[in-house]
C-alpha cells in the first residue's frame, strides 16, 4: 500500500467538497430545546430539535468566560459564503438564508423568510422577517434579498451550481420578494437554504468592479448572523457576538477556529482543555474521549462511504478494460461482506448499505431494489463470464484503488484496506493508495487527472437528504463523468420538475433501480463521522442534514 501525504493545495477547490471548518463540524446545532434523543455516547447532551435558540435553560450555571475554541481538520478558504459552497450559507454563523432545513429530515422551514407560497409551478413568493439587521446596523431589505439571489446565480461563484435553476427575482413590496425558476424545480426551497443574504449597498460600495468588491468583501464580510467577523487567516478564524444587530440570542462571546490537521494533536489539545471541540475522530480515539466525559456526535446519514467505479473516463468516454464492463463492477459488489465491515471494522458505528445510496424514508429509496448479497462464487462467475478467468499466476487482472482523506487510523483508510482485501480474494490484484494529499485527491475528483479504477471518496445526499443530490453526480451533463446513461439523464430532468410527490418518487425509484444495475458505485456503509465536544460545552445537536453549526445555541457551563 502506498500513502501520499499532504502538500500545499488550493483550498478553494477543497471547499467544494464539504471540507470547510464549519462543514467539518458535525455537531450541527439547529436551535431548540435540549432533548435526550442524540445518538452519541453522552446522549443527554444532544438534541435533534430545531428552532431559534433562546439561550441556556433557566438555572444553568454558566462559566465566567464564554469563549470557545474549536479545532478542525480543514479551514474555509474564504469567508465569502458564495465563493465556497460547503458549510452552507451560514459560514461561521455570520450569515443566514431565507430558508433553513430541519437537522434530521432536511425539510425546509422559516428563517429570514417567515413564510412562503407557491404561485405556480415556477414562481414562489417569500415574506421577509421584520427587524433583521446586518452587522453594520443597516436593516435587511427586499433589495438585499434580490441582490443576493442575483449574485448567487452569477457564473464563477461556487454557489452558482446550486442555484442554476433561477431565472429571475423581483421585489413585490418591502416585505415580499418573488422568485421564478427556469423550469419547475422541486428542490428550490432546499437550494435557498444554501444562499446567504448579503448587504447590497455595502458590497457595491467596496469597489467599482466585481473582482475588487469580492476581494474587499472577503477581507471585511458582514451578514445578519449572530456572530460577526473579527479575523481570518489560513490557519485561524475568529468571530464574536454580533450584539444588538442579531435577532437571535447567542451566549458565546467569541469563537476561535483553529486548523489542526492531525487527529492526535486534536485529541491532545482537547484532553488538555485547550480546545472545546474536535472533529472527525478516528475510532481508536473514542475510548479515550469517552473516558474523558466528552460528548460524541455521530453522523451516519446523508453521506455514503462507498466508492466510485466509473463506467467512463475523465473525458466522459466509455472505459475500456475490465472496469468498463458492468459485469465486472457487479462482481465487486458481491465480493463485499458489508455486515462484516460494519461489525468488525467499524465497531458497529454505522449501518450497511442495502444496494442504495439513500436511507429508508428518503425520496428515491425503494423496496424494489435489493442488496447485492455477499457471494464470492457469484462474483467469480461474473468475472469468468466477462472474459477474465484466473491466469496461471493466480490472478485475473490488476486495478488501481485509492481512498481519499485516508490519514493513519482514519475510517476511510480502514474501509479502503478492507475493500482491497475483499476484492483480492477474487484473484484481482488491487494496487491501493491511501491519499492524504488534498490537492491530488481533488484533482482526481474534478477530472484533471484520470481517477483510479476504484475511488473511495464517499458520496453526499446532504444537505437535501434526497436521492437527486447524489444522482446529480451521475448524469452525463454534470461534468463529473462517473456514468453515461441517456435514460438516467432523462429521468433526472423529469423528477426535478415533477410537483406530485408520488409521481416524483416513482421516477426516482426507477433511477435507483437503474443506478443499482449500472453498478457505478461500490456500496459499503453509511457515514462514520464522529466529533467530540467538551463536557462543559452544551447546546449541541445531533444533526444528519448539515454539518454546519448554529453557534447561538452553544454555551459553556461552570
Amino acid at each position: 500500500m502506498k500513502e501520499i501525504s499532504s502538500t500545499p493545495f488550493s483550498r478553494r477547490r477543497a471547499l467544494f467538497l464539504g471540507l470547510s471548518s464549519a462543514a467539518a463540524l458535525a455537531l450541527t446545532s439547529c436551535r431548540g430545546a435540549d432533548t435526550s434523543t442524540g445518538t452519541g455516547d453522552n446522549i443527554d447532551a444532544l438534541s435533534r430539535d430545531g428552532g431559534p435558540g433562546d439561550g441556556p435553560p433557566a438555572g444553568v450555571q454558566l462559566a465566567a468566560t464564554q469563549v470557545a475554541t474549536i479545532a478542525v481538520s480543514n479551514l474555509s478558504s474564504s469567508v465569502d459564503p458564495m465563493v465556497v459552497v460547503s458549510g452552507g450559507a451560514r459560514r461561521f454563523d455570520m450569515y443566514e438564508s431565507l430558508v433553513d432545513t430541519h437537522p434530521s429530515t432536511g425539510e425546509p422551514r422559516p428563517f429570514l423568510a417567515t413564510q412562503w407560497k407557491q404561485v405556480d409551478d415556477r414562481t414562489w413568493q417569500f415574506t421577509l422577517r421584520e427587524g433583521v439587521k446586518f452587522h453594520d446596523g443597516t436593516p435587511m431589505t427586499a433589495e438585499d434579498v434580490v441582490f443576493s439571489f442575483q449574485r448567487a446565480s452569477t457564473p464563477g461563484y461556487g454557489i452558482a451550481t446550486h442555484f442554476s435553476t433561477m431565472e429571475s427575482s423581483r421585489i413585490v413590496d418591502e416585505k415580499t420578494i418573488e422568485l421564478v425558476t427556469k423550469t419547475p424545480d422541486v428542490l428550490i426551497l432546499k437550494r435557498l437554504a444554501q444562499v446567504a443574504i448579503l448587504p447590497k449597498k455595502y458590497y457595491e460600495g467596496l469597489g467599482s468592479d466585481q473582482k475588487t468588491r469580492d476581494a474587499a468583501f472577503a477581507k471585511a464580510p458582514i451578514g445578519t448572523g449572530p456572530y460577526k467577523f473579527v479575523s481570518y487567516a489560513s490557519d485561524k478564524a475568529v468571530v464574536k457576538k454580533a450584539g444588538d444587530t442579531t435577532w437571535r440570542k447567542p451566549t458565546l462571546e467569541e469563537i476561535t477556529f483553529l486548523l489542526v490537521t492531525d487527529a492526535g494533536t486534536q485529541l491532545n489539545s482537547f484532553l488538555a482543555g485547550d480546545v472545546h471541540y474536535i472533529n472527525i475522530q478516528p475510532l481508536n480515539n473514542l475510548p479515550t474521549l469517552t473516558n474523558a466525559g466528552a460528548t460524541l456526535i455521530e453522523l451516519t446519514k446523508g453521506n455514503d462511504l462507498g466508492a466510485f467505479m466509473d463506467s467512463v473516463d475523465n473525458k466522459g468516454k466509455p472505459k475500456t478494460g475490465p472496469m468498463g464492463d458492468k459485469r465486472v463492477r457487479q462482481a465487486l459488489q458481491y465480493a463485499l461482506n458489508k455486515q462484516e465491515l460494519v461489525k468488525d471494522v467499524l465497531q458497529g458505528r454505522t449501518v450497511a448499505d442495502d444496494g442504495q445510496l439513500i436511507g429508508k424514508g428518503l425520496p428515491g429509496y425503494t423496496d424494489t431494489v435489493k442488496d447485492y448479497p455477499y457471494d464470492v462464487e457469484k462474483a467469480k462467475s461474473l468475472l469468468d463470464e466477462a472474459g477474465y478467468p484466473v491466469k496461471a499466476d493466480g490472478t485475473r487482472f490488476t486495478i488501481t484503488m485509492a481512498s481519499a482523506f485516508a490519514g493513519t487510523g482514519s475510517v476511510r483508510r480502514l474501509i479502503g484496506e478492507w475493500m482491497q482485501s475483499s476484492i483480492s480474494k477474487l484473484g484481482i490484484k488491487v494496487e491501493f493508495t491511501a491519499l492524504t494529499d488534498t490537492a491530488l485527491q481533488l484533482e482526481y475528483f474534478y477530472n484533471t487527472k484520470q481517477r483510479p479504477d476504484i475511488y473511495h471518496f464517499g458520496l453526499f445526499t446532504r444537505p437535501y437528504m434526497d436521492a437527486a443530490r447524489a444522482y446529480s453526480r451521475f448524469i452525463s451533463t454534470s461534468g463529473s463523468y462517473h456514468m453515461a446513461n441517456p435514460e438516467f439523464d432523462e429521468m433526472y430532468k423529469q423528477q426535478l420538475g415533477e410537483q406530485d410527490p408520488a409521481k416524483r418518487q416513482a421516477i426516482l425509484a426507477k433511477m435507483t433501480e437503474l443506478f443499482h444495475e449500472e453498478s457505478c458505485f461500490l456500496f459499503a456503509c453509511g457515514d462514520v463521522w464522529i466529533d467530540a465536544g467538551a463536557k462543559n460545552l452544551k447546546g449541541l445537536v445531533q444533526c444528519d442534514v448539515q454539518t454546519e453549526q448554529y453557534y447561538d445555541r452553544l454555551y459553556l457551563t461552570a
